[in-house]
């Protein structure tokens, strides 16, 4: 992980535990309190979390995967498939939604593992 308390490790390693949801630095403590609000520190290493700022960056990053994915099934279903409309409007919203759901807290904890590796700090 982040070089922290002694401990090594690759930022490959430090994405990694960031993207599912804990400490890029000892990989072990939990890094968001809850669904979307980042941690003051890590419960384990002591590492802290404070400065790391994403803003709206994970945001537009899941908007522009999300909206991608989506709009490629529906056109992929409608021109390919045949789907009727009435089932591409209720399919490709719901699946837009629930991966959106799915990539924020990931991509988020993306984020702050890039600013803790690159010590960013919010002055």
């Amino acid at each position: 992980m982040i070089e922290a308390n002694g401990r090594k490790g690759g930022f490959l390693a430090a994405l990694g535990a960031a993207a599912l949801g804990k400490c890029p630095v000892c990989g072990q403590g939990r890094l968001f309190k809850s669904y979307l609000k980042i941690a003051d520190a890590c419960g384990v290493c002591g590492a802290d979390f404070k400065a790391a700022e994403t803003g709206d960056g994970p945001v537009v990053f899941v908007i522009l995967i999300a909206g991608f994915a989506a709009c490629v099934g529906l056109v992929i279903s409608l021109l390919g498939l045949g789907w009727p409309v009435w089932l591409l409007l209720s399919v490709w919203p719901a699946f837009a939604v629930v991966l959106s759901l799915v990539l924020m807290p990931m991509l988020k904890g993306l984020m702050v593992a890039s600013q803790l590796k690159h010590k960013v700090r919010d002055e």
